[in-house]
């Protein structure tokens, strides 16, 4: 009689421990799939904002950019190319002994360099864009090596059963410890979701920010002395125009990363995974420094 007894309360204790443990199991099972899918849908998002570039971000920004830059900057730089144009011809008065040796092909190259800064000041808007296009092709050509999927990735690959042949109250205790964990890693992922964001969008601010400008730095190219300010701005901004790339790049070395990683045990899964999340996320706030220093951008 007492071996049936206890038979039976060990079975209503296993019945009981399986009706918490099962559904506990699968929460934590959705939680761990929902928790990398917040980071793979804004790494697809940001892969789109990318390539789509600022127009497609933010269209009126990108307007009122370039309002400022015809109707602001432009008379600006016109006025540099008047000076500048003035230092060109005293250089030209005094090398030529007070316009008595000057030659017409002299005259005419600086009307032609002249003329070819206004024609660049006035499309100059568009031509720092055309950069951010050459920037935006590479990172389409990039895209295809874009893969961060983890769906592939479950439970039992981090050492936790289904469906065990005896269920136990220190399991139950295990599953609800790797809950409050999981939790703690879902704000992670959402926080480094977060700075993705923030870090693109703070690239397109700069972007439309130095674009804006582009008359005033132009206006300086054709001349000798000041030629520098009009280079150092070119390659400040295929620099910036690049950073996208380098931002996909990172996405990518993750996505190696993360493949290479060896499950095991969940809690140190966590902490690599999270842990690698917040580098990536670091490590694209210095992608403008590693494009400066490829394009030697100041």
């Amino acid at each position: 009689m007492l071996p049936d007894v206890s038979e039976f309360f060990h079975n209503l204790m296993q019945m009981i421990l399986k009706s918490i443990y099962d559904p506990l199991y699968e929460s934590l099972q959705q939680s761990f799939n929902d928790m990398f899918s917040i980071l793979n849908y804004e790494v697809s998002k940001t892969a789109g904002r990318i390539i789509g570039g600022p127009a497609a971000w933010n269209q009126s920004a990108y307007n009122l950019m370039q309002t400022i830059s015809e109707s602001v900057c432009i008379p600006i730089a016109g006025a540099f190319i008047t000076v500048i144009f003035c230092w060109e011809l005293i250089h030209l008065v005094q090398e030529s002994n007070s316009m008595q040796n000057v030659s017409q092909e002299k005259i005419i190259l600086v009307l032609m360099k002249f003329a070819l800064c206004m024609f660049v000041c006035a499309h100059s808007f568009k031509i720092v864009m055309s950069f951010y296009d050459v920037g935006a092709t590479a990172s389409k050509w990039l895209q295809g090596g874009i893969s961060i999927q983890f769906t592939d990735i479950k439970l039992e690959d981090l050492g936790l059963i289904e469906s065990p042949a005896e269920y136990t109250v220190g399991m139950l205790m295990q599953l609800a410890g790797y809950k409050i964990i999981l939790a703690i890693g879902k704000i992670g992922i959402i926080i480094c979701s977060a700075l993705i964001y923030i870090r693109v969008m703070f690239w397109f601010i700069e972007f439309l920010l130095y674009a804006s400008v582009a008359p005033i730095p132009y206006s300086t190219w054709v001349n000798k002395e000041w030629g520098q300010i009009g280079m150092n701005y070119t390659r400040k901004m295929l620099a910036v125009s690049f950073e996208g790339f380098f931002i996909l790049l990172l996405f990518t070395i993750y996505g190696g990363v993360m493949s290479g990683i060896n499950m095991g045990d969940f809690t140190q899964s966590m902490v690599m995974i999270i842990g690698s999340g917040f580098a990536l996320a670091i490590m694209m706030f210095k992608t403008n420094n590693i494009s400066a220093s490829i394009f030697n951008a100041h």
